[in-house]
C-alpha cells in the first residue's frame, strides 16, 4: 500500500487525557445553575391496568415542585424508533416492570427520590406473558391492540423439501438465547433547560440527537427548531442509547416547571427500563450430503422484543438475513417472528440479531461436521460464500467474501497450534471456531444518509462538524484521520466541534457498523470541495488562471513552482468576509439494478463484514467451570484507518462476546423482579479475559469505502460465543444449546 499521512496509524486520541483524568464532561457533569432534579416513579408489576396515581402526599414534601404524569404531556403521548407504541409515561396499562409512571421534580435528588416513594400507584395486576412462543398462541391475551405479533419475515429460496429429500444427513436443534444488558459505564442521562424565549436546550447521551430533537418536539407539541439538542461525552452505548425516553422525560419535566431538570437513571433503572439484546428461540434444521455440502436449511425464530417495539423489526430482519451465516445453501426456508411480551423492552444492541443467529448456525455447522466425521474447517471450506454468490435475499456478494478463505486458512493453523497445548492438571482442553457475516447499513428502502461539514480556519487548521455522535468507540478520531488524509494535513491540524443540532448537520444515527464508511465517504467528498474552493480564492487573490494552480500538503502550488501556505489564502479570504467551508452527504448505496425490491422495508442489506474467531478452553469436568485460555480474532476491515481503534473494537467486542457466552443473563429472580445489579448480572472483568490474545487483521479493500475501509464495530461480537461453545464440546463432548454456558448447566448436561 502507498505511504499515508495518518490512516493506518495509531494516533493518540485527543480525548484520552480528559477521560483518564476525569475532566471529560458527560451529561451529568454539565455545569448549570438552578437545576431541579427528577426522580422517576416506576411500576412494580409486569403487567396490569393502571387504575390511579395519587400524587398529593408527594407534592406536599418540602422542596417538591411538581409530580408529572401522562396527563401533563401536551403533545404526542407515545414515541418509538419504528413504531409509536411506547408511552412517555404510562397511561392506562402497565406493560413491563419498571415502566415510567410519573416524574417527581424537586430541589435535590434526595428530596426527589424520597417523594417518589410517596406517589401511590394503584394497578390491577394481570398475569404477564414472558415467553415469546406462548405470546403468539391463539388464546394468549393481547398486549397491544394489534396483537402480540409485531413483525414476521418469511423468506424462501429454492425447494427446501426437495433439498432435505436429497440430504444424506439431517440435524435439528433448538437454540435459546438470553436477555442481555448493554452494561455501559454511563447510565442513561439527560438535562433539559427551558429558556425564556420558549425554546428548549437538551443535553443528551444519545446515538441520534436529531431523532431526539424530533421526538421531544412531538411530545411537547412545539416546533423542532425550538428544540436544541447538544451531545455530551458518551460513556458507551452499544445500541442501548438509541432510545429517546430519558431525553423526552427530562424535556417534559423542564417544560412543566419552566426551568432546568436533570434526570440520571440508577443502574437498577437502567436494567429495568432501557433496551437490551433480544432473547430468542431459534429452531434450525440443516441437511447436508456425506461430503459435508449443505443442501437445505429450515429455520423458525421467535424473537422476544419485550413490552414495546423499539428496533425489534429491524433486529428481526438482520437475524433472518444472517441465519445461514457465511454459507451458501441452495434451498432455504426461514420464518422469523418478532413478538411482544411483558419483558423489558429489547432493542438495538451490538450485533443487532446477528449474535443470536450465529450462535445457532455456527453450533449447527460443527454438529454436522461431527455427525459426518469431518473436520469443522473442512465443512466450512466446502460451503463458504464466494465472490459472486447470490444470497437467498437475491443480493450478490462482493469481493469482501474473499476474506473467508483467508480467515479459514489462518484458523486451521491456529487450531493446530491450540491442539498441541497440554491441559492444566484436572482440566480438559478443547478448541473451537466460528465464522461471522455481519451486515452494514440500515437496509434497503430506509433513509440512510449522513451529512458532515468542514470549515478551513484562517490559521490553516480544519474544524469538523460531525452530524453523528461518538459513543466512545473512536468515531471522532477516525473521522479526523480520514479528513487529515484527504486534505494532506497532519492529524493535529484537524479537530471536531461538539455536536449541536443548531449548528451541526444531520449525520443520522450512529449504528449499524457503517459510520467509518458513511462519515469517511462524506468527508473525502467534503475535502475535495474544500480544496476546490480554496483554489478558487487563491486564483482570485493571485490573479492567476485556476488551471495553473494545484494543491499539495497544505500549500497552493503554482505552475512555476511557487508554494504558498493555504493559511495565507484562507486568512485573506476571511478578511474579505469569505468562509471556506464545505458540506457533503453520503447515501448508503442500494443500486436499483442490483438490490431486490420485493422484500420488506429494511431488507436486504447489501454490504457485509466477514471474520472468524478461534477459542481454546479448559474445562473442569466435575464443576463445569470453563476457562478461556486463548482467543484469536481474524477480521477483515477493508482498510485500517486507526490501528489502535480497530484493535480496541476487536478486543472490546470479544470481551462482550465472552460475557454472552459464559456469564450474562438478565433473568427473573425468585422474588419476581428482574436481575438489576452487577452483583447478580455478571460481566467479564480483566481477569476473565485470556492472557493469550491475538489479532489478525485482514485488509480486503471495500471498493465503495473511504480508502477501502468498512465497519468493525459489530462483527467482533457474534462469533465469540459459538467458538467457545464449540471448544467446550470438543473438550468434554457436551453440546450446549443455550447461553450462557453456566457451570451449573454444563454439569447437568
Amino acid at each position: 500500500m502507498p505511504e499515508t499521512i495518518t490512516i493506518g496509524k495509531s494516533e493518540l486520541r485527543k480525548d484520552a487525557w480528559k477521560k483518564v483524568t476525569g475532566a471529560a464532561r458527560y451529561v451529568a457533569d454539565i455545569p448549570l445553575r438552578d437545576v431541579y432534579y427528577g426522580a422517576i416513579v416506576r411500576s412494580s408489576v409486569h403487567y396490569g391496568h393502571l387504575k390511579s396515581i395519587d400524587t398529593q402526599t408527594a407534592e406536599q414534601v418540602a422542596g417538591v415542585h411538581k409530580v408529572v404524569t401522562a396527563a401533563d404531556v401536551p403533545g404526542l403521548p407515545v414515541f418509538g424508533a419504528l413504531v409509536h407504541d411506547q408511552p412517555v409515561l404510562a397511561v392506562d396499562t402497565i406493560h413491563h416492570w419498571g415502566q415510567p409512571v410519573a416524574i417527581v421534580i424537586a430541589d435535590t435528588k434526595e428530596i426527589a427520590a424520597q417523594a417518589a416513594q410517596l406517589v401511590l400507584v394503584t394497578v390491577e395486576p394481570i398475569l404477564p406473558i414472558l415467553d415469546p412462543v406462548e405470546a403468539v398462541e391463539l388464546n394468549a391475551s393481547k398486549l397491544h391492540a394489534d396483537g402480540n405479533l409485531l413483525a414476521q419475515f418469511e423468506i424462501k429460496d429454492g425447494d427446501v423439501e426437495l433439498g432435505f429429500a436429497e440430504a444424506d444427513v439431517i440435524l435439528e436443534e433448538t437454540f435459546s438465547l438470553p436477555l442481555v444488558s448493554p452494561a455501559y459505564l454511563e447510565t442513561e442521562t439527560s438535562v433539559a433547560q427551558w429558556n425564556s424565549d420558549g425554546s428548549l436546550t437538551v443535553w443528551v447521551s444519545s446515538q441520534h440527537p436529531f431523532v431526539d430533537q424530533a421526538e421531544i418536539a412531538a411530545a411537547l407539541d412545539i416546533p423542532a427548531e425550538k428544540v436544541r439538542v447538544k451531545s455530551g461525552v458518551i460513556g458507551g452505548a452499544f445500541g442501548g442509547k438509541e432510545d429517546s425516553s430519558i431525553s423526552i422525560m427530562a424535556s417534559l419535566a423542564a417544560w412543566v416547571v419552566q426551568g432546568t431538570v436533570k434526570l440520571v437513571n440508577s443502574r437498577q433503572e437502567s436494567f429495568w427500563a432501557h433496551p437490551k439484546r433480544h432473547p430468542a428461540k431459534i429452531y434450525l434444521k440443516l441437511g447436508a450430503k456425506n461430503d459435508g455440502t449443505f443442501i437445505a436449511l429450515k429455520a423458525k425464530a421467535f424473537v422476544d422484543t419485550g413490552a414495546f417495539a423499539s428496533y425489534g423489526p429491524a433486529v428481526g430482519i438482520i437475524l433472518t438475513e444472517t441465519l445461514a451465516g457465511s454459507y451458501h445453501v441452495p434451498n432455504i426456508e426461514l420464518d422469523t417472528l418478532v413478538v411482544y411480551t411483558n419483558g423489558p423492552l429489547a432493542g438495538a444492541m451490538r450485533g443487532f440479531g446477528s449474535p443470536q443467529s450465529h450462535f445457532a448456525i455456527e453450533s449447527m455447522v460443527d454438529m454436522v461436521a461431527h455427525q459426518l466425521g469431518l473436520s469443522a474447517i473442512e465443512v466450512r471450506k466446502k460451503n463458504i460464500l464466494r465472490e459472486g454468490d447470490q444470497l437467498f435475499t437475491g443480493v450478490i456478494v462482493n469481493q469482501s467474501a474473499n476474506s473467508l478463505p483467508l480467515a479459514l486458512s489462518h484458523a486451521e493453523n491456529i487450531l493446530r497450534e491450540f491442539e498441541m497445548i497440554e491441559a492444566a492438571p484436572g482440566k480438559v482442553a478443547g478448541s473451537g471456531m466460528a465464522l461471522v457475516m455481519q451486515s452494514m447499513g440500515l437496509g434497503a428502502k430506509v433513509p440512510d444518509d449522513s451529512t458532515h461539514q468542514m470549515i478551513w480556519m484562517p490559521d490553516g487548521k480544519v474544524d469538523l462538524y460531525l452530524g453523528a455522535p461518538d459513543m466512545g468507540q473512536g468515531l471522532i478520531m477516525t473521522a479526523e484521520q480520514i479528513a487529515a488524509e484527504a486534505l494532506e494535513l497532519p492529524f493535529e491540524s484537524v479537530s471536531t466541534v461538539d455536536l449541536d443540532t443548531w449548528n451541526s448537520p444531520n449525520g443520522n444515527v450512529t449504528c449499524a457498523s457503517r459510520m467509518t464508511y458513511m462519515v469517511g465517504n462524506a468527508l473525502v467528498d467534503a475535502a475535495e470541495q474544500l480544496k476546490s474552493q480554496m483554489l478558487v480564492q487563491a486564483s482570485r487573490m493571485m490573479n492567476r488562471p485556476l488551471d495553473t494552480l494545484s494543491y499539495k500538503s497544505g500549500n497552493v502550488i503554482t505552475s512555476d513552482g511557487g508554494k504558498i501556505p493555504v493559511s495565507e489564502i484562507i486568512s485573506r479570504a476571511a478578511d474579505d468576509g469569505i468562509e471556506i467551508q464545505s458540506k457533503a452527504t453520503f447515501s448508503f448505496p442500494y443500486p436499483d439494478e442490483t438490490t431486490p425490491q420485493n422484500l420488506p422495508i429494511g431488507m436486504p442489506h447489501v454490504l457485509f463484514c466477514f471474520g472468524a474467531q478461534i477459542a481454546r478452553v479448559e474445562v473442569d469436568p466435575e464443576l463445569g467451570k470453563v476457562d478461556i485460555t486463548h482467543l484469536t480474532a481474524i477480521h477483515d476491515v477493508g482498510r485500517v484507518i486507526s490501528r489502535k481503534g480497530v484493535e480496541g473494537q476487536i478486543e472490546g467486542g470479544m470481551a462482550m462476546g465472552l460475557g454472552y457466552a459464559l456469564f450474562e443473563n438478565m433473568n427473573l429472580k425468585a422474588n419476581g423482579q428482574w436481575v438489576d445489579s452487577f452483583t447478580e448480572y455478571l460481566i467479564p472483568t480483566f481477569n476473565d479475559m485470556p492472557l493469550n490474545f491475538r489479532n489478525i487483521i485482514l485488509e480486503i479493500p471495500e471498493e465503495s469505502g473511504p480508502y477501502g475501509a468498512k465497519g468493525i464495530g459489530e462483527v467482533t461480537v457474534p462469533p465469540t460465543a459459538p467458538a467457545i461453545a464449540n471448544a467446550v464440546y470438543n473438550a468434554i463432548g457436551v453440546r450446549a444449546t443455550a447461553l450462557p454456558l453456566s457451570p451449573e448447566d454444563l454439569a447437568k448436561l
